[in-house]
């Protein structure tokens, strides 16, 4: 019995709807119904009646959900007197991420986890998704954090957090106004696109595929390996790009930088933790872990 399991399923009873107590778990609406599912099929019997209102509880899931809450919060006060029994928490850590998360939201991470645990040492080393897969081979790293589609290796990987993305212009002229693109339209604007190799390049790709755009009909114009130097091409009116929101938020706010939707195609990418288990023993690394897969690790 996993107890991310019942905290999920008494999430999904307090709130009566998947997709919003997703939204408060920081994980897929596809993730939790399939935790539910586990759930019902751990007990052999159905825990919720789903309808166009939303969902309910059987009688079966109303039982569980008293038991769940009291489990959940014996196991949160457990958790709590075992820390303070525990021996500080020291010790070196290097974690790689990927060039969004790794510049725009980890290191907000690392700064609460060290202002928790001031006598730990952390180092971020930041690449894209095929330079920070190898080094988490390579044993360069310890801990990495990748933003993508999919993600695959001798890792015990989980999936923490969704990211939207969104299309960026020149807050100017002639995209003053502006709300969205067509497909059509898209396609022909000269684009400035991630290199090779990226997971946000790989995202993207795959969803214009799946909204049946062919990638060889993109006008690609320019490839960078740096967030910031597409932000100041696009910036110039060179053209423009797709970018997670994470990155934009300075530039959004100071109306340097326009967003736009592509009509009819969503643009999201996961964010994903992944770690080798035997390179994850050390009370600093288990202590960042499931610090990471909390809503409050603190993306900036």
């Amino acid at each position: 019995m996993n107890i991310d399991f019942l905290k999920a399923f008494a999430a999904v009873a307090k709130t009566g709807s998947l997709t919003q107590a997703a939204e408060e778990l920081f994980i897929t609406q596809p993730a939790l119904s399939q935790q539910i599912k586990q759930l019902e099929n751990y007990f052999s019997i159905q825990l919720l009646e789903r309808s166009n209102r939303g969902t309910s509880l059987t009688e079966a899931g109303k039982l569980l959900y008293d038991y769940s809450t009291k489990i959940a919060d014996l196991f949160d006060e457990l958790e709590s007197k075992m820390d303070s029994l525990r021996a500080s928490v020291e010790g070196s850590l290097t974690i790689g991420a990927t060039s969004v998360v790794g510049g725009y939201a980890v290191p907000c991470s690392i700064f609460i986890f060290k202002e928790k645990y001031p006598e730990t040492n952390l180092k971020l080393k930041v690449g894209n998704q095929a330079q920070v897969i190898n080094d988490l081979k390579d044993e360069i790293i310890d801990v990495a954090v990748i933003e993508g589609d999919q993600v695959s290796g001798p890792f015990a990987i989980e999936e923490i957090a969704t990211d939207d993305m969104t299309v960026i212009v020149p807050n100017k002229k002639p995209w003053n106004g502006k709300k969205y693109l067509l497909p059509e339209d898209f396609v022909k604007q000269p684009l400035i696109m991630r290199e090779h190799g990226s997971g946000t390049r790989q995202v993207v790709e795959n969803c214009l595929r799946s909204a049946g755009i062919d990638i060889s009909s993109l006008n690609i114009v320019m490839e960078f390996s740096s967030v910031d130097s597409i932000k100041a091409a696009v910036e110039a009116g060179h053209g423009i790009s797709i970018m997670s929101r994470l990155a934009l938020k300075k530039e959004l706010h100071n109306k340097t930088l326009k967003a736009v939707d592509i009509k009819g195609i969503p643009l999201k990418q996961k964010i994903y933790l992944a770690y080798k288990t035997e390179k994850a023993q050390s009370t600093v690394a288990r202590a960042f872990i499931k610090f990471l897969r909390l809503p409050s690790r603190g993306f900036c």
